[in-house]
Parts: C-alpha cells; structure tokens; sequence
C-alpha cells in the first residue's frame, strides 16, 4: 500500500550550502547595488530587483533554463528565505522583466556587478610590486536560434553553418575572476575586440592613468588576438604579453629559418620549439618561439608565439602560454555548470543581462570558496562541480528567531559535507555560524 502527502518543509532544503550563501549576502548587504537597477515595469507582487535577484538563485542553483526555477527554486521555502524572499516570482513574469530591459539598464546592472566586485574581489587588492596580473581574453561562441537578435553565423567550434551570438571575456586567472563581459554579434572576430576589452580592464583596475601598474600585467592571448597591429597596441600602452601569432602563412616562413640543429625538445610530448633567425620585428623588444608538434593521427602542425618578456628561455615561453588552458577549462565550466549557454533570449540586451548575472554567480563562487572553503579539499573544485555537488547538497536549515544565528545540518555521508563544515567552523566562528554534519 502507498500513501503520498503533500507538505511544505521549512527546514528541509535541497542546497544548504547555498542557503549559507544566501544568508551571508544578506547579512553582509552584498547585493544590494543590485537595486539600482530601474527597469521601467509594473510591480504586482515582486519588483524588477527581486526577480534580477530570483535569476541569480536560479543560477546558482544549477537551473538550465529559466523555466527550471519552478521546479528548483519555488518549493523550496528555506532557498529563498536565504535571499530574503518569501516566495520567488514565476519564471513567465521573470522572463517579461529581461525581455524589458534596455541599453540603459543593462548599464546599471553592468555597473552594479562592479560595484559588487570592487568590494569584495581580490583583483582591486592585488600587490603589482610583488607579483606581475596575468589577464587573459578570450572570445567563445554561444549557440542561438537565426531568428535571434544579433544571432548571426560566425565561428562555433566543432560546428559548421552554426548561428549565435560571440561571448567577450575577461579573467584574471590568479584569482579565478571575471573582470569583464561583453556580447558580441555572432560574426565578430577576436582582433576586432582586444582594444575595447583592454581599455575596460584599464578602467575598471584604475590602469588608464597609471602607466607603472601597466607594465606589472601580462596580458595572455589566443591567436585569433595575436595581430601584428594589436600587439603593437598592447606595446605602446606599455604591458608585457605572451600571445599565439596570427596567420598560418607566417608560421610556415618562421619555421624554415630556425636551423636544423636548432630545435629542442617542448613541455609536451612530441613538441619542438626553435628560435626564427629573422622574426619579425615589433614596435618593442620581443622574442618569437616556433612550435612543432604531431598529433595522435600523425599530422603535422606548426604556430608561433610572441613574448615580451624576451629573457624567457623557449620552453618557458612556451609554458606559460600552455597554462592558458585553464581559462579553456573555466568558460566550459560555466557552460555547465551555470548554463551559460542554455539560457537563450531572442532579445540580445536581455540576453546580454544573463551574460551579466552569471558573471555576478561565477564571481560569487569565487568569493564562497574564499569565505567558507579556504584550506579545504572544497576549495579546488571549479564552477561546475561546485555547483552540482557542494551548494546542491541536501541539508536541514535552522534560522535562529532571536539570534539570527544559521545552524546547517548537513548529510554525514556526502563527500563534501565534511569540508564544508570544517570550512565554516575555521572561517565564520565569530558570526554565529553552525555546522553539523550528520545522517538526515
């Protein structure tokens, strides 16, 4: 025999890390730039701010698309009590409030996600004197329907005649933050964005004016950037860089000067690195690196990079470009774990408002890994596990009436529970934070 009942759990939650989250952000008024945000609507029972913020849980949640917050964000009262929300809005209504946004309110909510990093990223606190900022660039395909706006056929890697807009992005790698994000139609190319991602990194870090801050930041770029007349840029405004060359042609003319006894082995396996006897020349000093390498079906390929900092052997060179794949690693992190790419608007500056409220969400992982799992095994993980395996986490939820202080109880047996916990008791003793971890 079965019975089935319908209840309404005020403590039973599906993401108690996350409400952990949300009860920190609230407290510490984290989102409340987020309220200048005017978008002209009517308010019925939830304001425009309120469903921007009902977007943000839905994105760390692990919504794929917007019509999954009624399924993962609405039954589950202790969520949204975190955020300070009695009851989320419905995802139609939400879906109305980005299809009214325009230039101006994608500026205040652009400008709101600053302020929110300003204060609490790492980035604005980064010591130039010790250590040089590594900022990497990158352009990636988001795949939309033709009728999209802005949705026009570009580059899609792996897919041919494909539409969809291109994804300006900007990170500082040593932090793991975004500084900057920008939609782009889907026919833009790489070379023709560097410029305009640069001068908002400058004025976003205070760089514009100061040339010596400058000179401490390595700008890190794929070939679809490494222009001559780009790199050039970057030299007159005095950064350092290590870039892949554009063009195939120049690859071919570099390789045959390097001479035959003049190649060595690379950090990969069956790569060869060499140094052109005639590269090109810049407007500063550099060093160009050839490399050679087989892949697994035995075809050859050639490319060729560019470094400022000349006094770097070849394989460090090398090196260094090679660890750009992480930032590769982040964006398909995002990809899948934050749904960046599943959450398709046919408006593009209400697509270009999810492109921003998921930067906020990547950005505020970050800030969760340092404000509850520094020193953990927790800390390592990136976007996508983070979300589906530590803030989705089963938990009981307690809000003290008086106190105000959380207490989480956490499932004994979940591979994270236990770091989680520990990470709380290290870090937020002082603030009325509890964690139990134990069979629920």
């Amino acid at each position: 025999m079965f019975e089935c009942k319908l209840v309404a759990s005020n403590t039973q939650t599906a993401f108690g890390p996350l409400c952990l989250l949300g009860h920190y952000l609230s407290q510490e008024g984290v989102l409340e730039p987020l309220s200048g945000v005017h978008i002209v609507q009517k308010s019925i029972k939830h304001s425009p701010q309120q469903k921007l913020l009902d977007v943000l849980m839905g994105i760390l949640s692990g919504c794929k698309a917007l019509y999954e917050i009624d399924v993962r964000v609405r039954p589950d009262a202790p969520l949204q009590r975190a955020f300070g929300r009695e009851r989320v809005a419905d995802q139609s209504t939400i879906q109305r409030t980005l299809n009214a946004f325009s230039k101006e309110n994608v500026s205040q909510l652009r400008g709101a996600v600053e302020a929110i990093g300003r204060r609490y990223s790492a980035v604005f606190s980064h010591d130039f004197e010790r250590e040089m900022l590594l900022v990497e660039v990158d352009l990636t395909g988001l795949r939309a329907s033709k009728r999209a706006e802005g949705s026009t056929k570009g580059y899609f890697s792996g897919e041919r005649n494909a539409t969809g807009r291109q994804l300006l992005r900007v990170i500082a790698p040593q932090y793991k933050e975004i500084l900057f994000e920008k939609l782009y139609a889907g026919n833009t190319t790489s070379c023709e964005v560097l410029k305009q991602s640069i001068r908002e990194v400058e004025r976003i870090l205070n760089l514009a004016e100061d040339r010596q801050k400058r000179r401490r930041t390595l700008v890190r770029l794929d070939g679809g950037f490494g222009t001559d007349a780009n790199l050039n840029w970057l030299m007159w405004r005095g950064y350092e860089f290590i870039a892949k060359g554009y063009g195939g042609k120049r690859a071919k003319k570099l390789a045959s000067s390097v001479a035959e006894d003049g190649w060595e082995e690379g950090p990969t396996k069956s790569q060869k690195l060499g140094v052109p006897a005639s590269p090109h020349r810049y407007a500063r000093r550099s060093k160009t690196v050839v490399r050679r390498w087989v892949d697994e079906k035995g075809k050859p390929y050639q490319d060729y990079l560019v470094c400022s900092l000349f006094w770097l052997g070849s394989s460090q060179i090398a090196k260094l470009y090679d660890a750009r794949g992480g930032m590769e690693t982040d964006i398909k992190g995002d990809k899948r774990g934050l749904g960046i790419e599943n959450r398709r608007k046919k408006s593009f500056l209400a697509q270009e408002a999810l492109v921003l409220l998921a930067q906020l969400s990547h950005n505020l992982i970050v800030y969760f890994k340092r404000w509850f799992l520094r020193g953990t095994a927790a800390a390592k993980l990136g976007v996508e596990r983070l979300v589906r395996e530590v803030l989705a986490m089963v938990a009981e939820v307690r809000v003290g009436r008086m106190s105000g202080k959380v207490s989480l109880k956490l499932p004994h047996h979940h591979p994270w529970a236990k770091a989680v916990a520990a990470g709380i008791e290290t870090h937020r003793p002082r603030n009325g934070w509890r964690t139990i971890w134990r069979q629920i």
